[in-house]
């Protein structure tokens, strides 16, 4: 008879080969569990260390560079700006790491980091401590609008890696919430299975189920961190759906794939609206730029980046000028799988452009007119001054009673008075266009002082005043520079002291303050005892058509450009004009000039102004339309010696020319028939010989006025109201260059003055 126990052997075997095998099966899940729940958990950690990188990283640097555009346009103060920008170098910097290629999920963008961090350090940086170091009154608008486009610029680009790195941790946490599932199915299979063997294997159900409530553990808070950073990732689709900045993609077709909420706001189009369509079917208009969309067509088409600006239109019809940022969207093998625009309203700059156009054609359009205005004003002006002051020139040069000496020197100072407005209002509109010419020729500084004070000797005896010149011994006989314009600012400030003084005396000390390496530096102080004027009032005497007399009865008259146009003349001649003045007890104005000194031996001889030169041996043909302008030439030529003739217009003066020879013409400008710049050009086309010497006698003074007609084909300018010498000087010119020309008698006649 058998034992009762041995046949249970073979079940107890079996029951413990199956045990060894659930235990083999349940280790082996149990393994593959745990191995899965480690790859949830690292793919948890990796989302994490994405939302983490973004915000700590991108998201800051971003940060960090609008607050530096804040800080430029508010024109913080510069250590404002260096500490700002030593913010933005850090986060650029730690954006370009390389553990943050997780972060942006492909090499090509974590490039584009290291790119902008460089851009940063070599571009911007160094524009940004150039502005610090610059007080904000002064600085430059142009520079700090560039750097503010560069920095634009700057954060857009961080602006698309912050886009680019939430799609892809969009992407990561889909594929973790995928995951998470599958664990989840998988564990509760599990745990179905190891409950119907747990009767069978107590030992091994046990230690399935405490190996499932680990693992239950595990996914338990893998889940709830997993939540925590999809509720972090609809936080940052929500910011990109609630920026002002208008975002869409589209496909490699060029159609909408998404728009954020600013482009249904903006445009007026909802997403529904334009989906599959695309954007030059639904955005663009009369005003888009074919060519612009035509390059950024070639662009997309090629998969490169594009930046333009570009008019776009509302879905009401509304003109929008829109700055345009088109990106490529790559797969992980870098294939284009579509685009990502940023759209920037600029509707106001592109206004404020066109605006500014526009005011600079005006400016423009209202400078000719003013040269044009001046330039017929002087003409129209001089033309009678010349008669004026030429016949007076000739009435001084005649035997004339006291009294009648008397009324021709009172006219003759009232037309120097009124062509010394003229000029001063031609002075100022040349320096206001710097265009205002300086000769340089030896003069005589101590004969210039002299003239000008002899100048006002009579209206000072008129007024009871004591006009003194104390002259310097130390003064060089001869001084290179602008005679005229010397002689200007002297006769303006000496001119004005007398004009604002009553009672007491005008002084003129001219002094030598120092001589280095062939120059000299004069000072000369003209001082009076008049009215003075308030010290708060004397910066605005040096502004054009400012007067020291601003009262509603205007005492003393004046047009307000003598002091204006004197500190500029100085200046431009390396020296300056300063004023100190006490209310009622006269003023004092100090000239400063730096001059070259002429040797003697670079000195010429000077003719006498008491004689006239005699021309008799010239022929001379005058070209002039006004019957007053002929006589005066015809009579001061006649004094001179020279028997000229006279024709009306320049078709005359072809005529005249073609039928005799002339070894001078004296050739006004403006007139009718035919002008005095085409006559000149006809009159060397003929040909004649001898070639006469053609002088423009005009009263176009203007700056380049001389210019121009030499350019015309004239030899010589003579500028009206010309008086008696300048015409002598001008045949005296002519003279030196007609070697052929007819002698005349050597003798002078004497002037009477």
């Amino acid at each position: 008879m058998s034992h009762p126990l041995r046949g249970r052997r073979p079940a107890a075997w079996v029951v413990a080969g199956l045990g060894l095998v659930v235990l083999a099966m349940t280790t082996l899940v149990g393994l593959e569990v745990a191995q899965q729940s480690r790859a949830l958990v690292d793919r948890v950690d990796t989302t994490e260390d994405l939302v983490l990188a973004n915000v700590r990283t991108l998201g800051q640097t971003q940060r960090e560079v609008l607050r530096l555009q804040v800080l430029v346009v508010t024109g913080a103060d510069g250590p404002t700006l260096r500490r700002q920008a030593a913010f933005v170098t850090q986060r650029t910097q730690e954006s370009a790491l390389d553990s943050h290629r997780a972060t942006l999920g492909a090499a090509d963008l974590i490039a584009v980091a290291r790119q902008d961090a460089q851009a940063w350090r070599s571009d911007l940086l160094p524009d940004v401590r150039a502005l610090a170091a610059v007080p904000p009154a002064r600085r430059d608008p142009a520079a700090t609008r560039q750097l503010l486009a560069d920095l634009e610029v700057l954060e857009e680009s961080y602006f698309d890696l912050v886009s680019l790195g939430e799609i892809y941790r969009r992407e990561q946490a889909a594929q973790a919430n995928a995951d998470n599932e599958e664990l989840v199915n998988s564990t509760q299979d599990l745990f179905m299975w190891l409950t119907g063997t747990f009767a069978t294997a107590a030992v091994l159900l046990a230690a399935g189920g405490a190996l499932m409530f680990r693992l239950h553990q595990q996914r338990s808070a893998a889940h709830e961190r997993l939540s925590q950073l999809n509720e972090d990732l609809m936080w940052y689709a929500r910011i990109v759906q609630a920026t002002d900045s208008i975002l869409f993609t589209i496909d490699n077709d060029g159609r909408f794939t998404w728009v954020n909420e600013a482009f249904e706001r903006t445009m007026g189009y909802a997403y529904s609206d334009v989906t599959g369509k695309r954007p030059p079917d639904v955005l663009h208009g009369p005003a888009t730029d074919p060519e612009t969309v035509r390059a950024l067509q070639e662009k997309l088409q090629d998969g490169e980046q594009f930046r333009c600006e570009l008019a776009n239109y509302t879905a009401d019809g509304q003109e929008i000028w829109m700055a345009v940022d088109v990106s490529p969207v790559l797969d992980e093998e870098g294939a284009v799988t579509g685009f990502c625009a940023i759209q920037s309203d600029i509707s106001e700059r592109h206004e404020a452009e066109l605006l500014l156009k526009q005011a600079r054609l005006d400016a423009e359009a209202s400078a000719r007119a003013k040269a044009a205005f001046l330039a017929t004003m002087s003409h129209e002006i001089r033309t009678p001054l010349n008669a004026v002051l030429g016949l007076t020139d000739l009435l001084l040069l005649t035997e004339l009673n006291v009294e009648q000496r008397d009324y021709v020197e009172t006219a003759q100072q009232s037309g120097q008075h009124l062509l010394a407005l003229v000029n001063d209002i031609l002075d100022i509109s040349a320096l206001e266009a710097g265009r205002m010419e300086y000769h340089d020729d030896p003069f005589s500084l101590a004969e210039v002082l002299d003239e000008t004070t002899t100048m006002f000797v009579a209206q000072a005896e008129r007024k009871g005043l004591d006009l003194r010149l104390d002259p310097d011994p130390g003064i060089p006989p001869l001084l290179r520079g602008d005679a005229v314009r010397v002689r200007q600012i002297l006769v303006n400030v000496v001119g004005n002291a007398l004009k604002f003084t009553e009672t007491g005396s005008v002084r003129v000390s001219p002094r030598v303050t120092g001589r280095a390496d062939g120059r000299c530096q004069l000072e000369v102080v003209v001082a009076d005892t008049g009215i003075g004027v308030p010290k708060w009032r004397i910066p605005q005497l040096f502004r054009s058509f400012a007067r020291g007399d601003v009262s509603s009865t205007r005492t003393y008259g004046g047009s307000g450009l003598g002091l204006a146009i004197s500190r500029t003349l100085a200046e431009a001649m390396g020296g300056t004009i300063e004023l100190d003045s006490e209310l009622g007890h006269g003023t004092t104005v100090r000239i400063t000039l730096d001059l070259a000194v002429v040797e003697e031996e670079q000195t010429a001889a000077v003719r006498s102004p008491d004689t006239l030169p005699h021309h008799g041996g010239l022929r001379v043909l005058v070209a002039e339309d006004d019957l007053v302008n002929q006589k005066v030439v015809k009579r001061m030529l006649q004094r001179l010696g020279v028997s000229p003739v006279i024709v009306a217009n320049g078709q005359e003066a072809v005529d005249a020319v073609a039928e005799e020879v002339y070894d001078i013409i004296l050739m006004d400008v403006q007139m009718p028939v035919m002008d005095g710049v085409r006559a000149v050009r006809l009159v060397r086309d003929l040909d004649p010989t001898p070639r006469p010497w053609v002088v423009a006698l005009t009263a176009n003074a203007l700056s380049g006025d001389r210019e121009r007609f030499m350019a015309a084909g004239m030899d010589d300018y003579v500028s009206k109201p010309m008086t008696i010498d300048s015409l002598a000087a001008a045949l005296e010119r002519a003279s030196l260059q007609l070697p052929n020309a007819l002698p005349g008698p050597e003798a002078s006649e004497p002037r009477r003055s």
